[in-house]
């Protein structure tokens, strides 16, 4: 969790200085996507796209992945026999005290961007993450390296979901 919060607070502290477009609704993107005048490009990791669900024609670009490097079988076995003897299963903050967490940022992400403009022939992208954060992070990358980037706003949970536009998953 301390984490997420870091990565999070990494991400609000990135857009301070936002030189990306600016901030749709999910009705302006999914109208700009479905019109052919730009891509949606979702920038959470492999396994929230999955496992999350994903709005109508959106293109997974994770701008970070995680990797997961388990501690020692000793240190999961012992936790494994704690919970034996408990009888409680440790919650998903304590199980993840069993790994190392790094956050890689993908080196491919504003080429496989630009590549898939190319692909749609368009010349804007509308950035999507959980909430916002990431996405506007991502879009600011975008734009310094001189794309066309919008950020949609408050994500795909609280926006694009909360809006009741189209989107499939659990």
């Amino acid at each position: 969790m301390k984490k997420l919060l870091f990565v999070l607070l990494a991400c609000v502290s990135l857009s301070a200085e936002d030189v990306y477009e600016g901030d749709l609704t999910a009705a302006e993107a999914h109208e700009m996507q479905k019109k052919g005048e730009a891509i949606i490009v979702d920038v959470r990791t492999t396994l929230e796209f999955i496992y999350t669900g994903h709005g109508e024609g959106f293109i997974n670009i994770p701008a970070y992945e995680w990797t997961y490097i388990p501690k020692s079988v000793e240190e999961r076995v012992k936790s494994a026999e704690y919970e034996l003897k408990s009888d409680k299963v440790k919650g998903h903050v304590e199980v993840q005290k069993l790994y190392d967490a790094k956050e890689v940022f993908n080196k491919n992400f504003v080429s496989d961007v630009m590549k898939a403009m190319k692909l749609r022939n368009v010349d804007s992208v509308i950035l999507v993450c959980r909430s916002g954060p990431r996405s506007k992070a991502a879009a600011n990358i975008l734009a310094k390296e001189g794309i066309k980037a919008y950020n949609l706003d408050n994500g795909f949970m609280f926006g694009w979901k909360d809006s009741k536009m189209p989107w499939d998953g659990f």
